[in-house]
């Protein structure tokens, strides 16, 4: 009897101690197995009551962590592909250049630095992006545009061709295979020729 005793109060001292120690002992569903309780108030014994509520936030750190790597594992994007309009308009280059500027909200490189500040530089280094111009000659922009309600990246190049006909090159890069490309690129020359008054 005494030694059964003994063998009681010796594991009692090892698992008190444990405790003040922060090393508390968990089951698989986070609760705490070595905590104590007075059993008439409810409170503490030999930890501070936090020691559940740490261990639940730890694993729930673990699966937002484990969810949000999954998230980027199967994230996949579509290449686009590349189709082309080309047609003539009886407009002079500057003007076809403002009025398509406009109708495509497409920035010049002041103005993607106005817009972006500190990020301007990386924006203009993205695909989706091209601004030129030699005025009265030929200009060229892209922007990542919707059209339609279909998102692409959409390049306008003007060339002066005479005093009052431009040559306009329309490309565009659509990511969704079930759109058809060349109704697309037609919308696209169709909403060109109504911004200049064609």
């Amino acid at each position: 009897m005494k030694l059964s005793a003994l063998f009681g109060s010796l594991a009692l001292v090892l698992i008190v101690s444990g405790c003040a120690s922060n090393q508390h002992v968990y089951s698989s569903d986070g609760k705490c197995l070595t905590c104590w309780n007075n059993p008439i108030t409810g409170k503490p014994i030999n930890h501070d009551g936090k020691a559940n509520q740490e261990q639940t936030a730890q694993e729930s750190q673990v699966t937002q962590t484990t969810t949000t790597e999954t998230t980027v594992v199967n994230t996949t994007t579509a290449k686009p592909t590349e189709h082309k309009i080309v047609f003539t308009v009886p407009v002079n280059v500057d003007v076809a250049f403002l009025k398509i500027k406009k109708e495509f909200n497409y920035y010049t490189e002041q103005e993607i630095r106005q817009e972006w500040g500190s990020m301007a530089e990386a924006k203009m280094q993205t695909f989706a992006y091209a601004y030129d111009a030699t005025p009265s000659v030929y200009y060229h922009m892209r922007a990542d545009r919707n059209h339609d309600g279909i998102q692409a990246i959409i390049d306008s190049q003007i060339e002066k061709q005479s005093d009052k006909e431009s040559k306009i090159t329309i490309t565009y890069w659509l990511r969704d295979k079930s759109v058809n490309a060349s109704q697309f690129g037609e919308s696209l020359k169709n909403r060109t020729r109504k911004a200049l008054n064609i």
